[in-house]
C-alpha cells in the first residue's frame, strides 16, 4: 500500500477535501486498522519464542509502530476535515476549484483540479495547492496569466479560462 507524505498543519487549521478525498481516507484508515488487527491476533496466537523470531525476522514492532502512526495521523485529518462542495461558485481558485489553462507548450487547453496535498495525484490532473502551478494558482481568477518556474530554471506560462 502507499502511503503519502502528510503535510503537517497547526493543531486548529482544518484539512480542506472534497468528498471524494474524503471517503478515500475513510478507506486507508479502515485498511490500516484492518492490518493492524490481524497483525495483532498473529502476534496473540504465538507463544513467546515464535513471537520473538516472527518480530525480528519480519519487523512486526517497526510495522505497528508504522500502522498506529498513520492510524493517529489520518483519524486527525477526519477530525479536522472540512468538505469542499463543489457547487459553491467562486471568481477565484481555491482548493476543490476545476481549473482551465491554456499554455504555450500545448495545443489543447488543459483542466486541473486544485486539491490538498492529501489528495494529490497529477496522473488524475489533481494538483496540490502547495505544487508550484498549485501555488501559482491560487487566488486567481479567469484571464490571469501565471509564470512557474521548474527547478531546472525553465519557466511556463499559462493563461486561466475558466474556473469551475
Amino acid at each position: 500500500m502507499h502511503h503519502k507524505i502528510i503535510k503537517r498543519f497547526s493543531a486548529n487549521e482544518p484539512y480542506q477535501l472534497t468528498k471524494k478525498g474524503l471517503d478515500a481516507l475513510r478507506q486507508q484508515l479502515n485498511h490500516l486498522r484492518e492490518e493492524q488487527l490481524t497483525l495483532c491476533r498473529r502476534l496473540m496466537g504465538m507463544d513467546v519464542k515464535e513471537k520473538e523470531e516472527y518480530i525480528l525476522s519480519t519487523d512486526a514492532g517497526n510495522h505497528l509502530e508504522k500502522i498506529e502512526h498513520e492510524v493517529m495521523e489520518i483519524s486527525d485529518i477526519l477530525s479536522r476535515a472540512v468538505i469542499i462542495e463543489k457547487n459553491e461558485a467562486h471568481s477565484d481558485i481555491r482548493i476543490g476549484s476545476i481549473v482551465f489553462l491554456e499554455s504555450e507548450e500545448r495545443k489543447e487547453p488543459i483542466n486541473y483540479t486544485v486539491v490538498n496535498s492529501i489528495e494529490a495525484d497529477p496522473s488524475s490532473n489533481k494538483i496540490s495547492e502547495d505544487s508550484p502551478l498549485g501555488r501559482a494558482l491560487i487566488g486567481k481568477k479567469e484571464k490571469s496569466v501565471v509564470s512557474v518556474s521548474t527547478p531546472g530554471g525553465k519557466r511556463f506560462l499559462y493563461k486561466v479560462l475558466a474556473i469551475r
